[in-house]
């Protein structure tokens, strides 16, 4: 027995350390006294028991003062975090209680060195679980790297996360030294972490900034009024090589007592402002030549206008540059497509290019100048009085119109320039803008390429086809439309055909001339539904003509470019047609040159598709255009109409005649029939006659007359056949 509880206490006390009382009790007196450690022991109602000079230490008391008083009744900071642990322990209740809790607390010394305290309390319980007292242990440092550390990164796991952040970290005390940098800092400063930690803020600082950070955070410190703590905003940096590049700084903050630790994020924003640069740089600027766009131009020519009102007419220089008028060109080059489709659009663009540099050249300094859509500019200059205007203007239009090498190709540019000079009708650019816009329109519905300056009568002409186009969009329905129709003869004065002529008959204007709203027409847009119109009518004419047995050989209809150019063209004649076959060997059309030539292929194409409906083509109006014999040799026609204005000197004119002379022999080289338009006179009758010219039309032989005029001249030159 006894050897057994011998073998049985040895195995004890090889298996661990000894219990006994006695050895229990000599290691709590050193671990107490001669620990290292700062060591606290409070009873189960929270009174100090005992309390080493460490832990006393740490609350700038010595032992004595503390043992045998409450824990409340000692005010600081340790205590309280002591209850606070000792709470977290007990919040279960005794027979649940947690076996120990972490403390960690910044403590502030009488000589006002700062430090941590840090470690854990645990319950003390008897053999039966109850908790007899609280044991606290801990370890206290003043290093304010370890502070820093404490703050910021209190485990590796922490330290970890800082350096993979794509941002720079700083934390830096109240001073404003560096106590701890990541990696991505480091790269965005140029520097090593050695070069910053240790060193002040200030460094990566450029002036005024690194001059004036000391003062702001002792303003803060004092006030606590911050601009950036918890807002963050774009600021500067500099790196280490000098250069200085914009970022965006946020700030926050951890108080440990009276003591502040701030921790910085930074961010390179470089790109983003540069990104942010090029857009509203695009979002005010023709991306391809680099002038303003029509909304950046209208705001700055706004500023300038209401600038100038404010100066006053004694502000204004009186020439030059500077001069006391604004003057508006509007730019608009004509047929712009053709350059593209001929040669490329890489050509278009580097002709444009060229084209405003030349606009830069000519139109006085600070000229503001726009792009108001592809091939359309404008442009405002300070002028001294309508006349520089004037000369500016020719200049430019001379400057633009000549040769341009653009991409490896000659280019000669179409302008057509429209301008016009304040006055004191214009207070506003949208006054000056729309008399230049005037002044362009004029210059477009006269051909085009040349340059026009705003006369008040464009406003009238203006307001004229506004209302025109207007009562123009109801002329179908209200059947104020009408076709007449004006006879075509041959040598013997006998009537082959006949052209049908559009007239519209308004209600309350009367008759418009169709030289007027014709063009109108075209503009809007209305011409395709008219001459639709005219098609359906002229076809219904004929085979009522036709039942009458007084259908002309040919009726001819004069076709817009627009609906020539379209391409449903064939398909909706064949539509009107299939009712009636035998007509379209009597239909007609007439197209001008500039139509046929404006898409060459597409002119081709339409040609043949009638031509093989039967229906004949003829080019209307023959060299008032291009007048190119590679063109008319290219084109499936049947008839050539030559121009009044070569008709209407015959045979006084040498030139003239020569002219026509010249039309008719190469018309009927090619195979054609000519016709002369504007016939007036027997004079001019017998020399076309003589010349060889095959058909004649115009008021000798009978103006544009109803249909059922035209159906008895047909009958009355029949009549002796059929006696």
């Amino acid at each position: 027995m006894n050897g057994s509880e011998c073998s049985g206490s040895g195995a004890a006390e090889a298996a661990g350390m000894p219990r006994d009382p006695a050895f229990l009790a000599s290691l709590a007196a050193s671990l107490l006294d001669d620990g290292g450690m700062a060591l606290v022991y409070l009873d189960r109602d929270r009174v100090c028991r005992h309390a080493d000079r460490h832990f006393a230490a740490a609350l700038d008391r010595s032992p004595a003062e503390l043992v045998g008083r409450p824990l409340a009744a000692i005010d600081h900071p340790v205590t309280a975090a002591l209850g606070a642990a000792i709470a977290a322990i007990t919040s279960l209740g005794q027979s649940q209680a947690h076996g120990s809790a972490p403390v960690d607390c910044p403590t502030v010394g009488c000589d006002g060195r700062r430090s941590i305290l840090s470690g854990s309390v645990t319950a003390h319980r008897d053999g039966a679980g109850t908790i007899l007292g609280y044991l606290g242990n801990f370890h206290q440092t003043g290093d304010p790297d370890r502070i820093a550390e404490f703050v910021t990164c209190r485990d590796a796991f922490v330290a970890t996360l800082l350096d993979a952040a794509v941002d720079g970290i700083i934390v830096s005390d109240r001073s404003g030294t560096i106590r701890s940098i990541n990696r991505a800092c480091c790269r965005l400063f140029g520097y090593e972490d050695s070069e910053l930690v240790g060193r002040s803020m200030t460094i990566l600082m450029p002036p005024p900034f690194s001059r004036d950070h000391t003062r702001y955070v002792d303003t803060y410190m004092r006030t606590e009024r911050a601009k950036i703590i918890g807002i963050g905003r774009d600021t500067l940096g500099q790196r280490k090589d000098g250069t200085v590049f914009p970022i965006h700084l946020s700030v926050g903050e951890a108080r440990m007592g009276d003591d502040v630790t701030f921790v910085g994020i930074i961010r390179d924003i470089s790109d983003r402002l540069a990104a942010e640069q090029r857009a509203s740089y695009l979002a005010r600027h023709d991306p391809l030549t680099g002038v303003l766009t029509r909304t950046a131009f209208l705001e700055e020519c706004e500023a300038l206008f209401a600038g100038h009102r404010a100066d006053g007419p004694e502000g204004s220089d009186s020439g030059g540059a500077g001069g006391g008028l604004f003057a508006l060109f509007a730019l608009d080059v004509d047929q712009f497509s053709d350059v593209n489709e001929a040669f490329g659009f890489h050509v278009g663009d580097a002709a444009l290019k060229a084209m405003v540099s030349r606009v830069t050249e000519v139109l006085p300094p600070n000229t503001i100048i726009c792009r108001i859509a592809a091939d359309e500019f404008a442009a405002l200059s300070r002028v001294a009085d309508a006349d520089q205007a004037r000369t500016l203007a020719g200049v430019l239009h001379d400057r633009l119109t000549a040769s341009i090498y653009a991409d490896r190709h000659w280019v000669r540019l179409r302008l057509s320039v429209g301008a016009a000079v304040q006055d004191e009708t214009v207070s506003t650019l949208e006054d000056l803008n729309a008399k230049a816009k005037l002044a362009l329109q004029a210059v477009q519905h006269n051909g085009g390429n040349a340059i026009c300056f705003y006369t008040p009568e464009m406003a009238a002409a203006a307001t004229r086809r506004m209302m025109l186009t207007m009562h123009l969009t109801h002329a179908i329905e209200r059947n104020e439309l009408r076709l007449v129709y004006q006879p075509i003869v041959d040598k013997a004065g006998r009537v082959r055909s006949a052209e049908a002529l559009l007239r519209w008959d308004h209600h309350a204007l009367g008759p418009v001339s169709p030289g007027e709203f014709i063009p109108v027409a075209e503009e809007s847009g209305l011409i395709v539904p008219i001459t639709d119109w005219v098609l359906s009518t002229a076809i219904a004419q004929m085979t009522a003509w036709e039942a009458e047995g007084v259908l002309p050989d040919r009726v001819f209809l004069n076709i817009s470019g627009q609906q020539f150019l379209r391409g449903n063209l064939t398909l909706r004649l064949e539509e009107l047609l299939c009712e009636h076959p035998s007509l379209r060997s009597h239909l007609g059309l007439e197209i001008t040159e500039q139509a046929a030539v404006r898409d060459l292929k597409v002119a081709v194409r339409t040609l043949g598709e009638l031509a093989d409906l039967g229906i004949q083509a003829a080019i209307d109006d023959f060299g008032s255009g291009y007048s190119s014999l590679s063109y008319v040799q290219q084109l499936p026609v049947a008839k050539l109409k030559i121009d009044r204005a070569f008709v209407i000197d015959v045979p006084e004119n040498p030139k003239s005649n020569a002219l026509v002379r010249a039309a008719v022999g190469m018309a009927h080289g090619l195979g054609l029939t000519t016709v002369a338009e504007g016939v007036e006179t027997a004079e001019q009758r017998d020399f076309l006659v003589s010349v060889g010219c095959d058909l004649m039309q115009g008021y000798l032989f009978g103006r544009p007359m109803a249909p059922e005029a035209l159906a008895d001249m047909v009958r009355i030159q029949a009549a002796p056949a059929i006696a």
